[in-house]
């Protein structure tokens, strides 16, 4: 899983992980630790939403209000 993400990642972009596959579980440890390593912070979503003065347009964009 790292491989694929490895030299791709930067500041802003959005893992999106199945739950049910076969080795997410197992995995999430090691990769929050590399993202970390990378020197990027993890986030949920929901803290990347702004809220006063923006609404999300119908292609899911944040605009100002």
């Amino acid at each position: 899983m790292w491989k694929r993400i490895d030299g791709k990642i930067k500041q802003g972009d959005i893992i999106l992980s199945h739950n049910g596959t076969k080795h997410t579980a197992n995995s999430l440890d090691m990769l929050l630790k590399k993202i970390k390593e990378k020197g990027l912070e993890v986030v949920k979503v929901s803290d990347l939403i702004y809220f006063e003065n923006y609404t999300i347009n119908n292609n899911g964009t944040q605009c100002k209000k």
